[in-house]
């Protein structure tokens, strides 16, 4: 990890979040009053000596704060109900650390990972993955909570997370360690530069 100047990267950053705040504040002066606030709370995050990876994804969970607090400051609640897209540019730090569930899965044991991966990603109903794998619906609904805990257990092992105040995930990296995540990322990356 390294330490970010934030005043260093704004400019790359700058436009393209007013342009995501102004989609959700009409208002020219408060969207640029909102943009400001973003500077002054990234600059206090870092200069506390915090580091963040995925400055992007970071910033934009720092503007999406930063709205959320304008409406209530302006009591304005129909506005808390907006929908924030999710494009590229604006993906969150918690959609990047999904991107790896499907290779963590592979570090547990199989018979935590299916049960897992049949519920939370194929969808399937627990009464119906207990059928298919021959368990009792109990044993079920336990394994696939061991495994949460377990994949959680995994992600930390392989990950370096740092959390906001209120103890939400604002950046991950992946240890030099973790040779499967890293070689994960890596494919993540190749696609990514096809589609773009």
């Amino acid at each position: 990890m390294e330490q970010c100047n934030i005043f260093e990267v704004w400019e790359d950053y700058k436009s393209s979040l007013l342009g995501f705040i102004k989609k959700r504040i009409t208002d020219q002066d408060d969207a640029k009053d909102v943009l400001q606030e973003v500077l002054l709370k990234s600059y206090q995050y870092s200069s506390n000596g915090k580091d963040v990876m995925y400055l992007k994804s970071w910033l934009y969970k720092v503007t999406q704060n930063a709205i959320i607090d304008y409406y209530k400051k302006k009591n304005k609640r129909n506005a808390l109900d907006f929908e924030i897209e999710e494009d590229e540019q604006e993906r969150s730090v918690l959609g990047e650390a999904s991107d790896y569930i499907k290779v963590l899965l592979k570090l547990i044991p199989e018979e935590y990972a299916q049960p897992l991966y049949m519920y939370d990603i194929e969808g399937n109903d627990q009464k119906k993955i207990a059928e298919q794998l021959h368990l009792t619906l109990p044993n079920t609904k336990s394994r696939i909570q061991r495994a949460r805990v377990k994949l959680k257990e995994k992600f930390l092992e392989c990950c370096v997370v740092s959390f906001g105040e209120t103890g939400e995930m604002v950046s991950f990296d992946i240890k030099s360690e973790c040779t499967l995540l890293k070689n994960e990322r890596t494919n993540i990356e190749k696609i990514k530069n096809k589609i773009l």
